[in-house]
């Protein structure tokens, strides 16, 4: 074998090792959660999980969050266009749109991530603690008849940012 197979060879085996460490750190990390297959596929569907560290995957959980959560607040932003002059539901929808999930999106999540980069981990898991109760509130706006799109996607938005407390929780 020549010197140049030599060195690809060698290479290929230290990027496998590379690949099925990081895989091992998100394995053990999620392990830990709730939401386990949540975490795993939320960390792995993100190309920097691949060299992140326990802080840089706190990052990228806390911005698949954040993207869960603008992905609701568009929805529910559709769903207030469309009410059609429904008072009650232009209502609902409002708070929902401007007082839980504008508070999460302009307030809860930038604070978050500040708090994880400013290593302030309790203030973290508040901030998302308050996005996962902006998720109940907008429920609550609709008296027990949530339309069960809304549910759902209350729920998702939950569930992720409960997944991140978790993770979160791994440095207190």
């Amino acid at each position: 074998m020549n010197n140049f197979m030599k060195f690809f060879a060698m290479f290929l085996f230290i990027q496998t090792q590379l690949a099925l460490s990081q895989q091992n750190l998100i394995q053990q990390l999620c392990q830990k959660n709730r939401y386990e297959p949540l975490c795993v596929s939320t960390l792995n569907l993100d190309p920097r999980s691949k060299t992140s560290d326990l802080q840089g995957l706190a990052s990228i959980s806390i911005d698949a969050t954040t993207k869960k959560t603008n992905e609701t607040l568009t929805y529910l932003a559709n769903c207030l266009d469309r009410t059609g002059g429904d008072r009650a539901a232009f209502e609902e929808y409002g708070t929902c749109v401007d007082q839980d999930y504008g508070a999460s999106i302009d307030r809860y999540l930038p604070g978050a991530l500040a708090n994880l980069k400013a290593k302030k981990y309790s203030a973290a898991i508040a901030n998302l603690q308050d996005v996962m109760d902006a998720t109940g509130d907008c429920e609550n706006q609709f008296a027990g008849s949530c339309p069960l799109p809304v549910s759902q996607r209350n729920k998702a938005v939950h569930d992720i940012a409960d997944m991140t407390t978790d993770i979160i929780k791994t440095f207190v």
